[in-house]
């Protein structure tokens, strides 16, 4: 039996550190050659502030707060044109502290059938330890952590809950997350950068593998 594809499969890369979020603006993108000169003029400004800024492509998603860099899409082709966009702008802003960085990969899958839906929460968990305090009980939010497996600090998160875009269907969520092991003053990007840049095939790999299995198991 072929594996189920999902019908939506986004990932987004998220780095927290030091921003100056009125930097990340479409026309900046543009003027660095990151993105089309095109896609900056039609681009949907959601915000721009001095402590945030927001804004849409048709294929991509981007806020920064003085905090956190969240870039996104949920269009599979763009994957690759992410990570680039990602490398692409902190080796222009080399001087920007970076000191955690997760990898995401989001999928959506509709299930075959209402019963298989209700099966697949029933066996990540049980409803047999809830009877007798929650009437009807089902799964809503199921998230579980396991340790690197690859010498990186940080840890491996995979959430599963129903899907809000699909129905019957279920929502798959793996946080890869990596920290650096004591960022150095002055250190810029460049360490958080070369790990994302070693870690990022071999880490949308093992997500995929992740949920494959799981799904495996409906």
């Amino acid at each position: 039996m072929d594996a189920q594809q999902p019908e939506i499969q986004g990932v987004s890369v998220v780095l927290l550190g030091d921003f100056n979020p009125k930097i990340f603006q479409p026309a900046w993108f543009a003027a660095e050659g990151l993105i089309r000169k095109q896609e900056a003029e039609e681009a949907t400004i959601n915000i721009v502030h001095p402590e945030v800024v927001s804004f849409t492509l048709e294929w991509l998603e981007l806020q920064v707060t003085r905090e956190r860099f969240a870039i996104s899409t949920p269009q599979e082709p763009y994957h690759e044109i992410v990570r680039d966009l990602v490398l692409g702008t902190f080796n222009l802003l080399r001087h920007t502290p970076l000191h955690k960085l997760g990898i995401n990969t989001d999928m959506h899958f509709r299930m075959h059938s209402e019963e298989a839906w209700h099966a697949f929460g029933h066996r990540l968990a049980p409803k047999e330890l809830w009877q007798g305090i929650l009437d009807a009980p089902g799964m809503r939010s199921l998230t579980m952590e396991g340790t690197r497996p690859d010498g990186f600090k940080g840890y491996i998160r995979v959430q599963v809950e129903p899907s809000v875009k699909v129905h019957p269907g279920v929502y798959l969520h793996v946080n890869d997350h990596y920290e650096v092991e004591a960022p150095q003053p002055g250190s810029g990007s460049s360490e958080m950068l070369t790990i994302f840049e070693r870690v990022w095939s071999e880490s949308l790999r093992r997500s995929k593998h992740a949920i494959a299995v799981l799904m495996e198991k409906q």
